[in-house]
């Protein structure tokens, strides 16, 4: 899977430790290469961070865009 900056995820697993269900949904903020994982930034419906997670591509999937 290749993702790129502002990409929109959503979470395959939950992060209890950071409140997070499974299907949450977030934006790539960063990406790294070596080794392979994304800075994923998760927002409340005010634009107010609630987590901002190192993951790798095993714990999250690009979502579709709507139009």
């Amino acid at each position: 899977m290749t993702l790129k900056e502002y990409d929109v995820v959503r979470l395959l697993r939950p992060l209890p430790e950071h409140k997070l269900p499974m299907g949450a949904v977030g934006a790539v903020v960063v990406v790294y290469e070596h080794p392979c994982a994304y800075e994923v930034e998760f927002c409340d419906k005010d634009g107010v961070t609630l987590a901002l997670v190192t993951l790798s591509e095993l714990d999250i999937e690009k979502t579709v865009s709507q139009p």
